[in-house]
C-alpha cells in the first residue's frame, strides 16, 4: 500500500475523525470546567489578597457564569472542528456511505455559530458583571465602616442598583449590535417617545428623583427606626421608586419616595440619648417632711445610676392636683434602644416603689370625699 492509498483511506474516515475530535473537545471542556473555573478565580484572587473573603465572594458571583462559559467554549470549539459547520472558502468533510452515496452534513453556517457564541458570551459576561456589583457593594460598606463615622450603606446600595441597571443596558446594546440593528435609530425613537413617557410616568419619575434626593440628604439608613406622618417602623430597603418600612406590628409599608421627601421625617435611631418623663402623684396625707425626703431619695437614686446622664435629671414638687400632690420626674438615658430603654424604666420605677414603701408614702389614685350632714 503506497502513500496515495493511505490518503484515500484517511479521506474516507476524515468525517469520523473530525466528529471524534469534536466530541472529545466538548467532553474535555465539560470535565475540566470546574478546574478551569477555580484556576481563573484564583488568578483574579491574587489581585485582592488584602480583602477578607474576597475569593469566596468572587466564587459565589462568578462560579456559574464561568462554568457555563467553559462549557459554551467547548461546544463552540467542538462545532468548529466538527463536520457540521459550513465554511464559505473551505470544503468540509463528507459522510461516505459507499462510492455512490456521499452526504454533506455541513449545514450550519460558520457565521451563525460565531454569532451564537458571541451573544451567549455577552450574556454570561453581563451575568458575571451583574453579580460582581454585590462584591463592590460589600467592599465599600466595609471600607466605609472603618474609615468614616457616617453610614453610607444606603447610598452604596442605591448606586449599586444603578450600576446593575447600566450593566443590563450595556449588555443589551452589545447584543443588539451583533444583529446589525441600528442603535442610533432606537435611541432616536426613545428620544421622541420620551416626551410622551414623561407625561405618562410623571409620578414614577418624581419618585425616582426623590429617591436620589434621599440618597444625597441621607435622613436615614437601612435599619433605622423612623416616623413619618402616621407611619412608624424600621427601614428595610430603598429602591428607585419606593421605600419599604417594617412596622412594629410586623406589617410591611411601601411608601413612595416622593412622600418621604416632602414630609417631615423623625429618625429615632439617631438620638444620642432618650428622655423619660412622667408625673407621680402621692396622697394629701403625705407630710411636708415625707415629701421632701421622698424627692431627695429619688434624686440620689438617679444620680447613682450609670445609665442616667448626670446633671440633667429633674425631680421636683410640681403642683397640687385634684386628688394628689404631683411630683414631676424627668431624666435622660443613654439606653436609646426600645428594649434597653423600657428595661431601665422598669428598674427605676421599681426603685421608686421601694422608696415609697420605706418612707411610708402612698401613691394617689382618683378619690372623692363625701361629707354627710344631718
Amino acid at each position: 500500500m503506497n502513500l496515495s492509498d493511505l490518503l484515500k483511506v484517511s479521506a474516507g474516515y476524515r468525517f469520523y475523525i473530525q466528529l471524534g475530535l469534536a466530541l472529545f473537545t466538548f467532553i474535555f471542556f465539560i470535565i475540566l470546567s470546574k478546574t478551569l473555573r477555580k484556576t481563573t478565580l484564583k488568578f483574579f484572587g491574587h489581585f485582592s489578597n488584602k480583602i477578607p473573603n474576597f475569593l469566596d465572594e468572587l466564587t459565589t458571583a462568578l462560579s456559574k457564569p464561568l462554568d457555563y462559559w467553559w462549557i459554551l467554549t467547548g461546544l463552540y470549539v467542538g462545532l468548529l472542528i466538527s463536520p457540521f459547520v459550513y465554511y464559505p472558502h473551505f470544503k468540509q468533510s463528507e459522510l461516505i456511505i459507499n462510492e455512490n452515496l456521499v452526504i454533506n452534513l455541513a449545514l450550519i453556517p460558520y457565521s451563525f455559530v460565531n454569532l451564537g457564541y458571541t451573544v451567549c458570551f455577552i450574556l454570561l459576561l453581563t451575568w458575571g458583571a451583574y453579580n460582581c456589583v454585590d462584591i463592590y457593594e460589600q467592599i465599600l460598606v466595609n471600607i466605609g465602616s472603618k474609615f468614616t463615622l457616617l453610614d453610607h450603606s444606603l447610598l452604596i446600595r442605591f448606586t449599586s442598583r444603578i450600576i446593575k441597571l447600566m450593566i443590563i443596558i450595556i449588555g443589551s446594546a452589545l447584543i443588539i449590535v451583533q444583529f446589525d440593528i441600528n442603535i442610533a435609530g432606537i435611541f432616536t425613537g426613545v428620544g421622541l417617545g420620551g416626551v410622551a413617557f414623561t407625561f405618562v410616568a410623571k409620578d414614577t419619575l418624581t419618585n425616582i428623583m426623590s429617591g436620589v434626593v434621599l440618597m444625597i440628604d441621607r435622613p436615614f439608613t437601612i435599619g433605622d427606626w423612623i416616623e413619618c406622618g402616621s407611619i412608624e417602623g424600621i427601614i428595610e430597603d430603598v429602591s428607585f421608586r419606593s421605600t419599604r418600612i417594617r412596622t412594629f406590628e410586623q406589617g410591611l409599608v411601601i411608601v413612595p419616595n416622593a412622600t418621604l421627601s416632602n414630609d417631615n421625617i423623625l429618625n429615632w435611631s439617631t438620638m444620642p440619648k432618650r428622655r423619660a418623663k412622667f408625673t407621680l402623684g402621692v396622697t394629701y396625707d403625705t407630710s411636708k417632711e415625707q415629701l421632701e425626703n421622698f424627692i431627695t431619695q429619688i434624686k440620689e437614686t438617679l444620680e447613682q445610676m450609670e445609665e442616667i446622664e448626670k446633671n440633667t435629671y429633674l425631680v421636683y414638687f410640681k403642683d397640687f392636683g385634684d386628688y394628689s400632690l404631683n411630683i414631676e420626674i424627668m431624666y435622660y438615658t443613654f439606653q436609646t434602644g426600645l428594649k434597653d430603654y423600657t428595661a431601665l424604666k422598669e428598674v427605676i420605677n421599681l426603685k421608686i416603689m421601694d422608696l415609697a414603701s420605706q418612707l411610708h408614702v402612698e401613691m394617689a389614685f382618683p378619690t372623692q370625699t363625701i361629707k354627710m350632714q344631718p
